[in-house]
């Protein structure tokens, strides 16, 4: 009777280890959300069952009689099919992360003709480090080169700040290293959105140099403007949180909240090529431009 049920019992455990992969395969063909998330709820709970089921393999084979050998071998069995269920579901894992960033580039691509991104995943960040510097898993052997613009698809996060073979450091909005040209959506006032410790530490950005009589206000988009060649126009760099009075002068900036959480973002895209990239500036707004480090 033992034997029957030890026999029945490992029968259910191979069908439902079939059911599984077939469940993944079909998930990661079809991109369907209900059933990943049903996937995830069988299988995770499952692997549990099977680790326990060859771990207590010894008490139930005891109690059946079996020897030693038998045990030990059964033992393996379990754990060769425990461990090929793994690399099925890493492999299931890594689809479902590519199909939705080939999703985000299809939109990218389909939105701005002219651009050439290449998708990348955040493997490397510095927790210390309060401009969230990070590095991605893409380099020059995708085509990434130093300057290049990095964003997600709400927006602006930062620029290759240096690239290797098959890896790049990424410096983001939040570092004094970067200035970007942008301007107001809702008004057109221009100015230069840049980053200080402080405004690091509170997770904002400043759009600086704004004339004294800007109408700028609270809720209005800041988008880039494309001056300087290293970022192309029109892309969202985020929402005017307040305007205040420059200690320096009589100028205005304006507390800039970014549309992407760099420190916190885990998929990028890097735009290796773009209409304008690389072009001088007008010789009109040039040393303007320079001065202030714009890029």
């Amino acid at each position: 009777m033992k034997d029957v049920f030890r026999s029945t019992g490992t029968k259910i455990l191979v069908a439902v280890l079939f059911l599984m992969l077939g469940l993944m395969l079909y998930t990661s063909n079809t991109g369907s959300s209900l059933t990943a998330k049903l996937f995830g709820h069988v299988a995770i709970p499952m692997q549990r069952v099977s680790t326990m089921v060859a771990n207590n393999a010894a008490t139930v084979a005891q109690a059946s009689g079996k020897s030693k050998a038998e045990l030990e071998a059964e033992n393996e069995q379990l754990r060769r099919q425990v461990a090929e269920m793994n690399k099925k579901l890493v492999n299931y894992y890594t689809y479902q992360q590519e199909n939705a960033q080939l999703r985000k580039f299809l939109e990218m691509k389909n939105e701005n003709r002219d651009f050439k991104p290449v998708a990348a995943a955040v493997v490397g960040r510095d927790p210390n480090n309060i401009f969230g510097q990070f590095t991605i898993d893409q380099g020059t052997q995708s085509g990434i080169s130093q300057n290049d613009p990095v964003v997600t698809e709400n927006g602006v996060v930062g620029w290759v700040s240096s690239a290797s073979a098959t890896y790049s450091k990424v410096t983001t909005l939040l570092s004094p290293e970067t200035k970007i040209s942008a301007v107001d959506k809702v008004t057109r006032e221009a100015g230069v959105v840049g980053c200080d410790l402080r405004s690091a530490d509170a997770n904002t950005v400043r759009l600086q140099y704004l004339s004294a009589g800007a109408k700028v206000a609270a809720g209005d988009i800041v988008v880039t403007n494309g001056i300087g060649g290293v970022f192309p126009r029109n892309l969202i760099v985020g929402t005017v949180k307040a305007v205040k009075h420059s200690t320096s002068d009589i100028s205005l900036y304006a507390e800039v909240t970014p549309a992407v959480n760099v420190k916190e973002v885990r998929d990028v895209m890097v735009i290796t090529s773009f209409l304008g990239k690389g072009e001088a500036l007008p010789a009109a707004t040039s040393a303007s431009s320079s001065s202030s480090g714009a890029k």
